[in-house]
């Protein structure tokens, strides 16, 4: 295991015996038990959804007409597809990609992401953003790489009672964001990173440590029964629910976290919470609830090496959510190892907010 590993497990070794879901009324929820009876704050999540709003229709006033027509598209489901982990030389996205735009127009965009997202899930597109130009400077195939090669897109017609989506996307990261009235949703998100890790300032920037870190933090509380039944039976080295693959499902696999103790339940909530809490903390608190309310009806199913920092595949399946993560396991100047990551959150049966 590595120095950089240790340290973070040290950090969030107290966190995650401890971890509560807080709703928005203020009560708190233990981990690993079903939510206590209460009502999450409507007015908050309302709060936020107005600030998204306010925060796109601030940006769509600093563009130009022409600019207005190339970022805004109606919201039909071949647009919403149109996303990809790619680089743009492999791949032709749609809406205004953020080099083309003024300091103030990037500057608008950039508080739309503040607005929808919390804290933490802006700092993990700004690492992923950042590392693009990261890779770019490290040389080998530049396949149009750059911290600013990311694209914002608007489908639909942004209101406080329509559905529409904001997507922000570009190399190794597509986020759609849905709005249907007060609710917003961020399934499905395409997190990814190359590099998986890099220097910043003199510290060390991994945009996916937690996704990473703590699934090893589950595995290895898994006894030898638990763990026989959570390798797969047949190797994966890939996401499967990727770009590409709207509407499909995957069959449950895994062991299911009904057999799990108090402590291992504990575990397993808290590597969720890593991919619903990039979401603003007044939306994600039902989706939390309800994860934690499907917890023993989850699965943890894992491919590849159990020892740390190797190339590995892992999937979370509830009934509400799909994850899936993946180590690319490639060859050549940009690709393998641990130094390369595809990830994706899809809720199932809500994709673009689907059920909203």
């Amino acid at each position: 295991m590595s120095l950089r590993h240790i340290e973070y497990r040290l950090a969030t070794a107290v966190a995650a015996t401890a971890l509560v879901v807080t709703c928005t009324s203020g009560a708190a929820v233990p981990s690993a038990a079903a939510p206590t009876a209460g009502t999450y704050s409507t007015d908050a999540a309302a709060a936020t959804a107005s600030q998204v709003l306010t925060a796109v229709n601030t940006f769509l006033g600093t563009l130009s007409s022409s600019q207005k027509t190339t970022v805004q598209a109606t919201r039909t489901q071949a647009n919403l597809s149109k996303w990809s982990n790619l680089p743009d030389a492999l791949y032709a996205r749609a809406g205004l990609r953020m080099d083309a735009l003024t300091s103030a127009q990037q500057t608008a965009v950039l508080n739309i992401l503040r607005s929808a997202l919390s804290p933490a899930g802006f700092e993990q597109v700004t690492g992923i953003t950042y590392g693009d130009g990261v890779l770019k400077a490290q040389g080998g195939i530049d396949l149009d790489f750059g911290a600013d090669h990311y694209w914002i897109r608007i489908l639909g017609t942004p209101s406080a009672t329509g559905k529409w989506t904001i997507q922000y996307g570009g190399h190794h990261l597509a986020v759609n964001i849905t709005l249907s009235g007060d609710t917003m949703t961020l399934g499905p998100t395409l997190w990814g990173a190359q590099p998986a890790y890099y220097t910043k300032s003199g510290a060390t920037v991994e945009p996916l440590v937690g996704e990473t870190d703590k699934a090893y933090t589950v595995l290895q509380s898994l006894n030898s029964t638990q763990l026989a039944a959570a390798i797969l039976d047949t190797p994966v080295k890939e996401i499967v629910l990727g770009a590409g693959q709207d509407g499909k499902t995957l069959a449950y696999d895994g062991v299911r976290a009904s057999t799990f103790t108090a402590a291992q339940k504990t575990l397993l909530l808290d590597l969720v919470n890593e991919w619903i809490t990039p979401l603003n903390t007044e939306q994600a608190a039902a989706k939390l609830a309800e994860a934690q309310a499907g917890l023993d009806q989850t699965y943890f199913a894992w491919s590849g090496s159990t020892a740390a920092d190797q190339p590995v595949y892992y999937r979370v399946q509830s009934p509400a959510f799909t994850i899936e993560f993946a180590h690319q396991q490639g060859s050549g100047a940009n690709a393998g190892g641990v130094t390369h990551i595809h990830s994706i959150y899809r809720e199932n049966g809500n994709d673009y907010g689907a059920e909203d």
